[in-house]
């Protein structure tokens, strides 16, 4: 191809330059963005394989089913006795207690809990 001044060029000409060279330079910055990105990820793996390798942290181990189902067993035990030892009339005191105390100093005069 021969060099030629742009002011030589036709309209249709200067259009397929100027696309030509767009596609160019849009291709060569996808290419420096996706590598870029591919070590930013290489990077954040390395990292956090590094976290957990220290001792500050901690993965939590894969349970078996029978393990899975123990803890379910515990979960609902502590939740049975939960129940068991809840006092109704003592929630209630301790709910009127807090409200009273929380209203006490509170900058606006409205109630934080109104009376209903």
């Amino acid at each position: 191809m021969t060099e030629q001044r742009i002011s030589d060029l036709t309209t249709d000409e200067l259009k397929a330059l100027m696309s030509s060279t767009i596609d160019e330079r849009l291709s060569a910055i996808k290419a420096s963005l996706l590598q870029e990105i591919a070590d930013l990820m290489e990077s954040k793996v390395k990292s956090l394989a590094a976290v957990n390798g220290q001792s500050n942290s901690y993965i939590l181990p894969k349970l078996s089913e029978a393990e899975r189902q123990q803890k379910l067993k515990d979960l609902q035990e502590m939740f049975r006795r939960w129940d068991e030892e809840y006092d109704e009339e003592e929630q209630r005191e301790t709910f009127e207690y807090l409200r009273q105390v929380l209203d006490e100093d509170r900058l606006s005069n409205r109630s934080l809990f109104p009376q209903t």
